[in-house]
Protein backbone atom coordinates (compact mmCIF):
# COMPACT_ATOMS: atom_id res chain seq x y z
CA UNK A 1 0.00 0.00 0.00
CA UNK A 2 2.95 2.82 0.80
CA UNK A 3 4.79 1.63 -2.17
CA UNK A 4 1.47 2.16 -4.28
CA UNK A 5 1.42 5.70 -2.74
CA UNK A 6 4.73 6.47 -3.47
CA UNK A 7 4.77 5.40 -6.91
CA UNK A 8 1.23 7.12 -8.13
CA UNK A 9 1.21 9.35 -10.79
CA UNK A 10 1.62 12.90 -10.32
CA UNK A 11 2.18 14.68 -13.24
CA UNK A 12 0.73 14.11 -16.71
CA UNK A 13 3.65 12.59 -17.87
CA UNK A 14 3.67 10.03 -15.62
CA UNK A 15 -0.34 9.19 -15.63
CA UNK A 16 0.53 8.74 -19.79
CA UNK A 17 3.42 6.30 -18.85
CA UNK A 18 1.19 4.45 -16.54
CA UNK A 19 -1.75 4.39 -18.81
CA UNK A 20 0.45 2.87 -22.02
CA UNK A 21 1.68 -0.07 -19.67
CA UNK A 22 -1.60 -0.56 -19.00
CA UNK A 23 -2.69 -0.72 -22.04
CA UNK A 24 -0.22 -2.03 -24.32
CA UNK A 25 1.59 -4.51 -22.03
CA UNK A 26 -1.09 -5.44 -19.60
CA UNK A 27 0.94 -4.65 -16.57
CA UNK A 28 0.53 -1.91 -13.33
CA UNK A 29 3.82 -0.42 -12.93
CA UNK A 30 4.70 -0.64 -9.14
CA UNK A 31 8.15 1.46 -9.15
CA UNK A 32 7.06 4.13 -11.97
CA UNK A 33 10.22 5.72 -11.37
CA UNK A 34 11.86 2.53 -12.71
CA UNK A 35 9.50 2.76 -16.09
CA UNK A 36 10.92 6.25 -16.74
CA UNK A 37 14.53 5.85 -16.65
CA UNK A 38 13.51 3.32 -19.00
CA UNK A 39 11.97 5.20 -21.76
CA UNK A 40 14.50 8.53 -21.14
CA UNK A 41 17.12 8.73 -23.64
CA UNK A 42 20.78 10.11 -22.98
CA UNK A 43 19.78 13.21 -25.01
CA UNK A 44 17.27 13.96 -22.85
CA UNK A 45 18.90 14.38 -19.44
CA UNK A 46 19.24 17.94 -18.85
CA UNK A 47 22.71 19.76 -18.72
CA UNK A 48 21.93 20.68 -15.27
CA UNK A 49 20.59 17.57 -14.07
CA UNK A 50 23.77 14.70 -14.06
CA UNK A 51 21.81 13.10 -11.47
CA UNK A 52 18.72 12.23 -13.56
CA UNK A 53 19.49 8.66 -14.78
CA UNK A 54 19.21 8.02 -18.22
CA UNK A 55 18.19 4.37 -19.33
CA UNK A 56 21.57 2.65 -20.33
CA UNK A 57 22.03 0.69 -17.66
CA UNK A 58 18.42 -1.10 -17.92
CA UNK A 59 19.17 -1.63 -21.61
CA UNK A 60 22.26 -3.27 -20.80
CA UNK A 61 19.91 -5.23 -17.81
CA UNK A 62 16.88 -5.92 -20.57
CA UNK A 63 18.52 -7.20 -23.01
CA UNK A 64 20.50 -10.07 -21.19
CA UNK A 65 16.74 -10.70 -19.62
CA UNK A 66 15.14 -10.52 -23.62
CA UNK A 67 18.13 -13.07 -24.78
CA UNK A 68 16.65 -15.43 -21.65
CA UNK A 69 13.57 -15.09 -22.52
CA UNK A 70 14.22 -15.55 -26.41
CA UNK A 71 15.84 -18.48 -25.94
CA UNK A 72 13.70 -20.37 -23.47
CA UNK A 73 10.82 -19.75 -25.63
CA UNK A 74 12.54 -21.08 -28.84
CA UNK A 75 13.64 -24.00 -27.14
CA UNK A 76 10.32 -25.47 -25.88
CA UNK A 77 8.76 -24.54 -29.23
CA UNK A 78 11.77 -26.29 -31.35
CA UNK A 79 12.60 -29.40 -29.24
CA UNK A 80 13.84 -31.05 -32.70
CA UNK A 81 15.83 -28.36 -33.89
CA UNK A 82 19.45 -28.04 -33.13
CA UNK A 83 21.64 -25.38 -31.49
CA UNK A 84 22.52 -23.53 -35.11
CA UNK A 85 18.83 -23.07 -35.81
CA UNK A 86 17.90 -22.08 -32.64
CA UNK A 87 20.62 -19.50 -32.50
CA UNK A 88 19.77 -18.35 -36.39
CA UNK A 89 16.03 -17.95 -34.85
CA UNK A 90 16.81 -16.02 -31.77
CA UNK A 91 18.99 -13.36 -33.91
CA UNK A 92 16.33 -13.23 -36.33
CA UNK A 93 13.94 -12.23 -32.92
CA UNK A 94 16.28 -9.73 -31.37
CA UNK A 95 17.84 -7.93 -33.98
CA UNK A 96 18.07 -4.21 -34.16
CA UNK A 97 15.47 -3.93 -36.81
CA UNK A 98 13.52 -6.09 -35.60
CA UNK A 99 13.57 -4.36 -31.73
CA UNK A 100 12.61 -0.89 -33.25
CA UNK A 101 9.85 -2.93 -35.46
CA UNK A 102 8.07 -4.02 -32.65
CA UNK A 103 8.90 -0.69 -30.25
CA UNK A 104 7.17 1.32 -32.70
CA UNK A 105 4.16 -1.05 -33.55
CA UNK A 106 2.88 -0.67 -29.99
CA UNK A 107 4.13 2.70 -29.69
CA UNK A 108 6.48 3.23 -27.39
CA UNK A 109 7.85 6.64 -29.16
CA UNK A 110 4.45 8.02 -27.69
CA UNK A 111 6.33 7.65 -24.02
CA UNK A 112 9.67 8.11 -24.86
CA UNK A 113 11.47 11.10 -23.49
CA UNK A 114 14.56 12.08 -26.03
CA UNK A 115 15.27 14.56 -28.22
CA UNK A 116 16.09 12.31 -31.06
CA UNK A 117 14.24 13.10 -33.88
CA UNK A 118 11.81 10.83 -35.00
CA UNK A 119 12.21 11.00 -38.66
CA UNK A 120 15.67 10.55 -38.10
CA UNK A 121 16.34 6.90 -38.56
CA UNK A 122 17.95 5.22 -35.15
CA UNK A 123 17.88 2.80 -32.37
CA UNK A 124 16.31 4.37 -29.96
CA UNK A 125 12.89 2.56 -29.67
CA UNK A 126 14.45 -0.45 -29.86
CA UNK A 127 17.01 0.07 -27.00
CA UNK A 128 14.04 1.88 -24.72
CA UNK A 129 12.21 -1.54 -25.49
CA UNK A 130 15.06 -3.40 -23.96
CA UNK A 131 15.39 -0.60 -21.35
CA UNK A 132 11.87 -0.81 -20.43
CA UNK A 133 12.05 -5.16 -20.42
CA UNK A 134 14.68 -4.64 -17.77
CA UNK A 135 12.17 -2.60 -15.47
CA UNK A 136 9.44 -5.02 -15.79
CA UNK A 137 12.22 -7.44 -14.42
CA UNK A 138 13.31 -5.09 -11.26
CA UNK A 139 9.38 -4.29 -10.55
CA UNK A 140 7.90 -7.81 -11.50
CA UNK A 141 10.31 -10.06 -11.55
CA UNK A 142 11.63 -12.91 -14.55
CA UNK A 143 7.71 -14.79 -15.08
CA UNK A 144 6.15 -11.47 -15.36
CA UNK A 145 8.14 -10.04 -17.48
CA UNK A 146 8.09 -13.64 -20.04
CA UNK A 147 4.88 -13.43 -20.48
CA UNK A 148 4.53 -9.65 -21.34
CA UNK A 149 7.72 -10.18 -23.50
CA UNK A 150 6.52 -13.62 -25.38
CA UNK A 151 2.96 -12.09 -25.49
CA UNK A 152 4.44 -9.13 -27.81
CA UNK A 153 6.54 -11.47 -29.83
CA UNK A 154 3.76 -13.85 -30.77
CA UNK A 155 1.22 -10.99 -30.88
CA UNK A 156 3.11 -8.88 -33.77
CA UNK A 157 5.36 -11.39 -34.88
CA UNK A 158 4.76 -14.77 -37.45
CA UNK A 159 7.31 -17.54 -35.99
CA UNK A 160 6.10 -19.54 -38.95
CA UNK A 161 7.53 -17.47 -41.44
CA UNK A 162 10.36 -16.48 -39.63
CA UNK A 163 10.82 -20.36 -39.27
CA UNK A 164 9.78 -20.38 -42.99
CA UNK A 165 12.58 -18.23 -44.34
CA UNK A 166 15.23 -20.26 -42.36
CA UNK A 167 14.24 -23.19 -43.59
CA UNK A 168 14.65 -22.49 -46.74
CA UNK A 169 18.05 -22.20 -46.20
CA UNK A 170 18.97 -25.01 -48.82
CA UNK A 171 16.24 -24.00 -51.74
CA UNK A 172 18.14 -20.59 -51.58
CA UNK A 173 21.41 -21.89 -52.13
CA UNK A 174 20.63 -24.34 -54.60
CA UNK A 175 18.98 -21.61 -56.66
CA UNK A 176 22.06 -19.35 -56.19
CA UNK A 177 24.50 -22.07 -57.41
CA UNK A 178 22.35 -22.75 -60.34
CA UNK A 179 22.11 -18.98 -61.38
CA UNK A 180 26.39 -18.81 -61.28
CA UNK A 181 26.68 -22.58 -62.73
CA UNK A 182 27.90 -23.66 -59.34
CA UNK A 183 27.75 -27.46 -58.89
CA UNK A 184 26.09 -27.69 -55.22
CA UNK A 185 26.45 -30.23 -53.24
CA UNK A 186 24.83 -31.88 -49.86
CA UNK A 187 26.47 -34.86 -48.07
CA UNK A 188 25.01 -36.10 -45.11
CA UNK A 189 26.17 -39.10 -43.02
CA UNK A 190 24.31 -40.60 -39.27
CA UNK A 191 26.42 -40.11 -36.23
CA UNK A 192 25.76 -41.23 -32.61
CA UNK A 193 23.62 -44.32 -32.12
CA UNK A 194 20.38 -45.09 -30.10
CA UNK A 195 18.93 -42.26 -28.50
CA UNK A 196 21.84 -39.94 -29.36
CA UNK A 197 21.46 -40.59 -32.88
CA UNK A 198 22.04 -37.76 -35.22
CA UNK A 199 22.88 -36.64 -38.86
CA UNK A 200 25.86 -34.26 -39.78
CA UNK A 201 26.01 -32.30 -43.62
CA UNK A 202 28.16 -31.41 -45.25
CA UNK A 203 27.75 -29.16 -48.62
CA UNK A 204 30.36 -28.56 -51.13
CA UNK A 205 30.06 -25.70 -53.98
CA UNK A 206 32.09 -26.82 -56.79
CA UNK A 207 33.76 -29.82 -54.81
CA UNK A 208 35.41 -27.39 -52.12
CA UNK A 209 33.64 -27.48 -48.43
CA UNK A 210 31.72 -24.70 -47.53
CA UNK A 211 29.54 -25.18 -44.99
CA UNK A 212 28.77 -28.18 -42.50
CA UNK A 213 25.69 -28.69 -39.94
CA UNK A 214 23.92 -31.20 -38.02
CA UNK A 215 20.23 -31.90 -36.67
CA UNK A 216 18.29 -35.15 -35.63
CA UNK A 217 17.13 -35.44 -38.89
CA UNK A 218 18.84 -35.40 -42.68
CA UNK A 219 16.54 -32.20 -43.46
CA UNK A 220 17.22 -30.11 -40.71
CA UNK A 221 21.12 -31.11 -40.76
CA UNK A 222 21.33 -29.94 -44.38
CA UNK A 223 19.45 -26.92 -43.46
CA UNK A 224 22.20 -26.13 -40.47
CA UNK A 225 24.68 -26.89 -43.24
CA UNK A 226 23.27 -24.42 -46.11
CA UNK A 227 23.43 -21.81 -43.23
CA UNK A 228 26.94 -22.41 -42.66
CA UNK A 229 27.57 -22.29 -46.14
CA UNK A 230 25.92 -18.69 -46.84
CA UNK A 231 27.82 -17.31 -43.54
CA UNK A 232 31.13 -18.54 -44.76
CA UNK A 233 30.73 -17.05 -47.98
CA UNK A 234 29.69 -14.00 -46.14
CA UNK A 235 32.80 -13.58 -44.41
CA UNK A 236 35.22 -14.54 -46.84
CA UNK A 237 33.66 -11.73 -49.09
CA UNK A 238 34.07 -9.43 -46.49
CA UNK A 239 37.68 -9.75 -45.89
CA UNK A 240 39.49 -6.37 -47.58
CA UNK A 241 41.77 -8.07 -49.99
CA UNK A 242 45.50 -7.21 -50.40
CA UNK A 243 46.61 -4.88 -52.93
CA UNK A 244 47.97 -6.17 -55.71
CA UNK A 245 51.69 -4.63 -56.68
CA UNK A 246 52.36 -4.70 -60.70
CA UNK A 247 55.87 -6.19 -61.25
CA UNK A 248 58.35 -4.98 -64.04
CA UNK A 249 61.04 -6.42 -65.37
CA UNK A 250 63.49 -3.75 -64.35
CA UNK A 251 62.31 -4.34 -60.30
CA UNK A 252 64.89 -5.25 -58.33
CA UNK A 253 64.83 -8.52 -56.87
CA UNK A 254 64.23 -9.02 -52.62
CA UNK A 255 65.55 -11.33 -50.38
CA UNK A 256 64.02 -14.68 -51.68
CA UNK A 257 62.66 -13.47 -54.83
CA UNK A 258 61.96 -14.98 -57.42
CA UNK A 259 63.47 -13.39 -61.13
CA UNK A 260 61.06 -12.08 -63.31
CA UNK A 261 61.93 -12.90 -67.13
CA UNK A 262 59.02 -10.43 -68.98
CA UNK A 263 55.99 -8.61 -68.01
CA UNK A 264 53.73 -11.37 -69.34
CA UNK A 265 56.07 -14.07 -66.94
CA UNK A 266 54.34 -12.82 -63.78
CA UNK A 267 51.83 -10.09 -63.91
CA UNK A 268 50.72 -9.83 -60.39
CA UNK A 269 52.49 -11.11 -57.17
CA UNK A 270 49.62 -11.52 -54.78
CA UNK A 271 49.26 -13.73 -52.47
CA UNK A 272 51.78 -15.80 -53.46
CA UNK A 273 55.13 -15.08 -55.86
CA UNK A 274 55.65 -16.54 -59.59
CA UNK A 275 51.76 -17.43 -59.35
CA UNK A 276 48.46 -15.73 -60.14
CA UNK A 277 45.93 -16.99 -57.99
CA UNK A 278 42.24 -17.05 -58.84
CA UNK A 279 39.76 -15.36 -56.59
Amino acid sequence: MIARLFSRARSPEERRVRLWCRQTLGITPGDLALYRTALRHVSAVPDDRPDLPDNERLEFLGDAVLDAIIGNLLFNRYPDQGEGFLTRMRSKLVSRTQLNALAKRIGIERVIETTVARAHESSVPGNALEALIGAIFLDKGFERTRKVVVGLITQHFDLNEIEKEDRDGKSRLLEWGQKRRKKIEFIVREGGGGRGRHYLAEVRIGGELKGTGKGNSKKTAEQDAAQSAFRSMRSRRAKPREPMRTIHPHDEKGPGSAAVSSPDACRYLWPCHGQAQAG
